[in-house]
């Protein structure tokens, strides 16, 4: 049996065109429309340890987004010889011409190569499951350090290690793909455990986005180098702070845009600092890319206005 709970959902149509329709869940406290994305977790299996509340642990001590975040575990560390599982269905309306894009934030905290996260979609209702790393349909899967995959002793690929950094996780399917489906796309998410305790952590994730864009951000964060910009909140009630990493040499943001779904500009912000906000509140509520260039490099943010 598969509960659903009723999750954190601010999902908005745009009142764009069609393709600009998208779904977002946040984890903290509120239903929607029938655009909302509900995640179920699998309570078939009585030891799950998937749990949404604010978490409070040593390295997850905090949520992307107040108050609360999917974890295995808001309190405990995991246990032993665990296999925890949530996922969510996205429904044909979603797939077109454009590419479907699924983002999430996330953290880790595993044994490296023994304790795993593993993401898989399913297009037979569940009858099968492939694994999203490297697989061909997979369009593009990026923004984690690729020192956290590993193949588990079971054989699948995964996310494993310590990562006590919030990533921000792309996973985008080709569009020919999604087209040619007769049904909705499954996406599960499993935790797995072995059989040592090193008292760890596990996964935590917050703030899913499942949507069509034809912005396709290219943003990845290399082993060991700081975010380059950062943009906080993504989930903004009008402001928001853009904060450019301090460097030796001189470097300012030269233009910045906020760019609707469906590609158009629809506000501008000239030469800037690099410690600098900006107010969209002006805008209808929903999804947005935020694109900024500086004189070193251009880096492109999603931005979801809920007033």
């Amino acid at each position: 049996m598969i509960t659903k709970l009723k999750l954190v959902t601010i999902a908005l149509l745009l009142p764009l065109l069609s393709y600009s329709q998208y779904f977002y869940q946040g984890f903290d406290g509120y239903d929607s429309s029938s655009f909302a994305l509900f995640t179920t977790i699998d309570t078939s299996y009585t030891a799950n340890i998937w749990q949404v509340g604010p978490p409070q642990k040593p390295i997850f001590n905090s949520s992307w987004t107040a108050p609360n975040v999917m974890v295995t575990d808001t309190i405990n560390t995991y246990p032993i010889n665990n296999r925890s599982q949530f996922q969510f269905t996205v429904p044909p309306d979603l797939f077109g011409w454009s590419v479907l894009a699924i983002q999430w934030n996330q953290k880790l905290d595993m044994e490296p190569g023994k304790d795993g996260g593993i993401i898989e979609y399913s297009i037979d209702s569940g009858a099968t499951w492939t694994n999203v790393f490297n697989d061909p349909y997979t369009y593009n899967f990026y923004g984690f350090d690729t020192l956290n995959q590993d193949t588990l002793a079971s054989g699948e690929y995964a996310f494993s290690g310590v990562d006590s950094t919030w990533k921000s996780l792309w996973l985008c399917f080709d569009n020919n793909f999604l087209f040619a489906l007769t049904g909705a796309l499954n996406v599960r998410f499993t935790f797995q455990s072995d059989s040592v305790d090193t008292q760890q952590e596990g996964w935590m994730i917050d703030q899913f986005y499942v949507q069509q864009t034809i912005i396709h951000t290219v943003k990845k964060t290399e082993t060991g180098t700081p975010a380059y910009l950062k943009v906080f909140p993504t989930a903004t009630t009008g402001r928001v702070y853009i904060e450019a990493e301090k460097l030796q040499e001189f470097h300012i943001i030269e233009n910045i845009e906020l760019i609707s779904t469906d590609g158009k500009i629809v506000q501008t912000w000239g030469t800037s600092p690099t410690k600098f906000y900006i107010d969209i509140d002006g805008q209808a509520n929903g999804l947005y890319y935020l694109k900024i260039k500086t004189n070193k490099k251009t880096e492109t943010v999603p931005i979801v206005l809920n007033r």
